[in-house]
C-alpha cells in the first residue's frame, strides 16, 4: 500500500505499535463485520419490521457474509495499489450509506442486495484494517485487540437482541451500524502513516510470492476457521440432542461470547511474556476443549463447555492472525489470511452440516481432528522460519 503525501498528514512512523494505534485500528476494523457480533438484533428486525420469514431473513443475512468474503478477495488487489487513508474514508462513507438506505428498504430483493453491497464493502475495510495491523509495530497485540472488542460487541450483541428487542424498531438496529461508521470516520485522521518497507512493485503484486511458511499458515487458520464455525454452526442443536431446551442453549451460545474476552487479553499477555512459544499448545487446547461439548449433558457443565471453547478460541485466534502476517510487512499475507478466514466460516457449516447428519460424536471429533492439523501447520511453519523470540 502507498502512504498518502498530504502535508497536513500525520508524522511517517515505519512501524506504530503503541496501544493507542492498536485501539484505534480495532475500532476503525469493527466497522466492518460489527453486523456480525448484533446479528441476532438484524435477524428480529428483518422478521418483525420488515415483515420476512425466517429462511429470507436468514438469506439477507447471509449475503452480508457472502459479500463480505467478495470483498475480502477484492481487498488483495485493491488495497495494495491504493493509498490506505482516502480509501478507509471512501469505504466507511460507502458503509454508513449502505446502513442509512436499509432503514428504507422493505422488499426482499432490495434488501438483499444492499446488504450484499454492504458486506462487500466491509470486506475491503476488514482487509484494508488487516494489512495495517500487520505493518504496526506489534501485529500480535493489535490482533489481540482486537479480537477482545470482537468478543466483547459479541456479548454486547446479545444482551441487545435479548433486553433490548423491544426498542429495536424503526430501522434502529441499522442505524446502530451507521452510527459506528460514523465514529470509525472519526478515527481515520488519528491514525499515523504506516509505511511498508517492502518495494512498492512487490505489494503490488496480490497474492505475489508468498513465503512457503506463510501459505501454511494461512492454511492453518482455513482449517482452524472452518472447524470452529463448523462445529459451533451446530451448538444449540447439539444441545437439544443433549436434552436441553433451545432457548438455554441459544443463551449459553451468546453469552459465552463474554468468555472470549478475558481470552483475548490472556493472549495479550502471553504474547509480551513468550513470543510465539505459547501459540500451538494454545490452539491445541482451543481443539480439545471442544470434546467438553460432547459431555454436556448437564446445563452447567454445557454452558462450561461452550465458555471454554470460546476462551481458547479468543486466545487463539489473535496469535494465528498475527503469525499469518509475520516477516511481511506489506500486510499481503494478513490480507490473504483476512480472505482465508472468510473462506472457512463460509465452508465450515457446509461441511459441517452433512457431518452432523452422522451424529454428534462424529462432528465434535472432525473439528477436533481438524484443528491437530491447523496446530501441526503451524508448528511447522514455526519450525521453518526459527523465529526470534522477542526478549
Amino acid at each position: 500500500m502507498e502512504s498518502s503525501h498530504s502535508p497536513t498528514a500525520a508524522p511517517v512512523e515505519p512501524r506504530p505499535g503503541s496501544l493507542r494505534v492498536s485501539v484505534l485500528l480495532a475500532l476503525l476494523a469493527m466497522a466492518g463485520p460489527l453486523y456480525i457480533d448484533i446479528m441476532p438484533s438484524i435477524i428480529a428486525a428483518l422478521r418483525t419490521e420488515y415483515g420476512l420469514s425466517a429462511a429470507q431473513a436468514g438469506f439477507v443475512a447471509a449475503s452480508n457474509g457472502y459479500g463480505s468474503t467478495l470483498g475480502a478477495l477484492l481487498a488483495l488487489f485493491i488495497v495494495p495499489r491504493l493509498p490506505w487513508r482516502p480509501l478507509a474514508v471512501v469505504l466507511l462513507i460507502a458503509l454508513v450509506a449502505a446502513d442509512i438506505a436499509t432503514t428504507f428498504m422493505r422488499s426482499y430483493e432490495a434488501l438483499v442486495g444492499i446488504r450484499a453491497v454492504h458486506g462487500v464493502i466491509g470486506g475491503l475495510l476488514v482487509g484494508l484494517c488487516y494489512a495495517l495491523i500487520a505493518r504496526s509495530g506489534d501485529p500480535r497485540q493489535g490482533f489481540g485487540v482486537l479480537f477482545t472488542f470482537h468478543f466483547g460487541f459479541g456479548g454486547l450483541g446479545v444482551f441487545a437482541s435479548t433486553f433490548l428487542a423491544p426498542y429495536m424498531t424503526h430501522g434502529v438496529v441499522f442505524l446502530v451500524l451507521a452510527a459506528f461508521g460514523m465514529l470509525a470516520l472519526v478515527v481515520v485522521p488519528l491514525l499515523p502513516e504506516f509505511r511498508s518497507e517492502t518495494s512498492t512493485d512487490k505489494a503490488r503484486d496480490g497474492i505475489g510470492r508468498l513465503p512457503a511458511r506463510n501459505l501454511m499458515r494461512i492454511g492453518g487458520l482455513f482449517l482452524f476457521q472452518a472447524a470452529n464455525l463448523g462445529l459451533g454452526a451446530f451448538l444449540i442443536g447439539i444441545g437439544s440432542d443433549l436434552g436441553h431446551e433451545a432457548g438455554f442453549s441459544g443463551a449459553a451460545v451468546g453469552f459465552g461470547l463474554w468468555a472470549g474476552v478475558p481470552g483475548a487479553l490472556a493472549m495479550l499477555l502471553l504474547s509480551r511474556s513468550f513470543g510465539w512459544r505459547p501459540m500451538v499448545p494454545i490452539v491445541m487446547a482451543a481443539g480439545l476443549s471442544k470434546a467438553l461439548i460432547g459431555i454436556g449433558q448437564d446445563p452447567a457443565m454445557f454452558a462450561g463447555a461452550i465458555a471454554a471453547v470460546f476462551l481458547t478460541m479468543a486466545m487463539a485466534l489473535p496469535y494465528a492472525f498475527a503469525l499469518c502476517s509475520d516477516g511481511d510487512d506489506s500486510g499481503r499475507s494478513a490480507v490473504l489470511a483476512g480472505f482465508a478466514s472468510k473462506l472457512g466460516l463460509s465452508t465450515g457449516p457446509a461441511i459441517g452440516g452433512l457431518i452432523y447428519s452422522l451424529g454428534a460424536e462424529t462432528l465434535i471429533t472432525t473439528a477436533i481432528a481438524t484443528v491437530m492439523v491447523a496446530s501441526a501447520l503451524f508448528a511447522f511453519s514455526l519450525r521453518l522460519q526459527n523465529v526470534r523470540q522477542p526478549a
